[in-house]
């Protein structure tokens, strides 16, 4: 038998709370995926809304997202040009609700 193997991950706390001012992190900032930002403007819109960015308030929403990106990047030591513009595009969705029976389908499957 094979000798069983370990994975330890951090918790999402220490990962969002990483100090990108560091020489350490500024080394790390080319490995990292500009999701990670993405992921903390979408936290902090939802933190300051109580909701995602809805497709109905588009215009109202992305002028919001692109300030909280300024603000975010600002607040986190980092260039706003980790994420251009266009990230807005990409925060806008609706989940049809057969998405659900699909996954619930798709999920036995795999079991």
């Amino acid at each position: 038998s094979l000798p069983s193997q370990r994975v330890v991950f951090c918790q999402l706390k220490e990962a969002l709370a990483v100090d990108w001012s560091g020489e350490k992190a500024k080394a790390a900032l080319k490995r990292t995926a500009p999701d990670y930002f993405l992921l903390q403007v979408l936290l902090k819109f939802r933190t300051d809304k109580g909701r995602d960015p809805s497709p109905q308030n588009y215009a109202e929403d992305s002028k919001l997202l692109l300030q909280i990106r300024r603000d975010v990047l600002e607040a986190l030591g980092v260039g706003a040009d980790l994420l251009p513009d266009e990230f807005v595009s990409y925060c806008f969705s609706e989940m049809a609700p057969v998405c659900a029976v699909v996954g619930g389908v798709l999920g036995q499957e795999v079991v």
